[in-house]
């Protein structure tokens, strides 16, 4: 892609998905507001974004709608959003006053989400990727409705003692959230978390999360440009190929009973376009299966 000189600790991707939400608060009838979206890429771009002006071109993330690459990804970002939304918030209507963010990037709904000054919320990443995000809160003021958690660390490590010395409570239940995380895991590495996952879950303990039905390839998707094929060269290459088997099955060989749907659903329920990489009237169609569990035994 066009060389981007960001800041240490931000990463295109958690960029772009901040990116996609930012043009989504400025729609006529969006289907969430998060405004520290802007900010985050405001501040890694070196620009200011609060007069409303369209945001400057990111790689392939573009604010005037020409890209297919774009409006797939970016819509991907965007209709996952409410269907996360809705699960924690579900979750602490339930009684859940613990959530666990895996990979929480420059997610902001310890910001947004009404979920009570009760609710600790943790927020795991790389110590690069929270430091980046706990400066631009701080220069912004902003002030979390949570108890939020930073919890640097590595989740291929003992992420599960971090969270433990930063004051998880692994005997009460956790609303644990994988948003974007599991397509960079082997199916190796994505049955190890989930088993640490578990280990750590009290009964009433609920997973939300999501991944791919396939390894992506380079064919999916057409490349209008040097930065698009770029993107998707990267995509398969950081493609791990996850679980590898789908949502119930794989959920429920380790103790916890699911159920699961199709981005392309969620983008229906919204009354929002299928974008072209998501196409399911393509032979062997690239999905996102979006899922919620609970334990079995709970």
């Amino acid at each position: 892609m066009t060389q981007l000189h960001l800041p240490d600790g931000v990463g295109v991707t958690a960029l772009m998905a901040a990116y996609a939400r930012a043009q989504e608060m400025r729609r006529e009838a969006p289907l969430f507001v998060d405004e520290l979206a802007a900010q985050f890429v405001g501040d890694a771009l070196g620009i200011s974004t609060r007069d409303g002006s369209e945001l400057p071109r990111l790689g392939p993330a573009r604010d005037d709608g020409s890209s297919d690459l774009w409006n797939s990804l970016g819509g991907s970002f965007v209709a996952r959003t409410p269907f996360y939304d809705r699960y924690l918030q579900e979750r602490v209507a339930a009684g859940c006053r613990q959530i666990v963010q895996l990979g929480a990037g420059l997610d902001a709904r310890a910001f947004r989400l009404p979920l009570g000054s009760d609710v600790a919320m943790y927020e795991l990443d790389t110590p690069a990727v929270l430091d980046y995000k706990d400066g631009v809160l701080a220069r912004h003021g902003a002030e979390p409705v949570v108890k939020r958690v930073p919890v640097g660390v590595d989740l291929r490590e003992d992420w599960v003692g971090a969270l433990r010395v930063a004051g998880f409570c692994p005997d009460q239940p956790t609303a644990w959230m994988a948003e974007g995380l599991f397509m960079y895991f082997t199916a190796e590495e994505a049955n190890g978390l989930l088993r640490d996952i578990t280990a750590a879950s009290a009964p009433g303990s609920a997973l939300g999360g999501e991944y791919l039905s396939r390894r992506t390839r380079i064919d999916d998707v057409a490349a209008a440009d040097e930065d698009e094929r770029a993107l998707i060269e990267l995509s398969v290459a950081s493609d791990r190929g996850g679980p590898g088997v789908t949502p119930d099955v794989w959920l429920k060989s380790h103790g916890w009973r699911g159920e699961y749907h199709q981005l392309v659903d969620e983008l229906a329920a919204v009354g929002r376009p299928v974008p072209p990489l998501w196409d399911v009237e393509k032979p062997d169609p690239l999905r996102v299966w979006l899922f919620t569990a609970t334990l079995a035994s709970a």
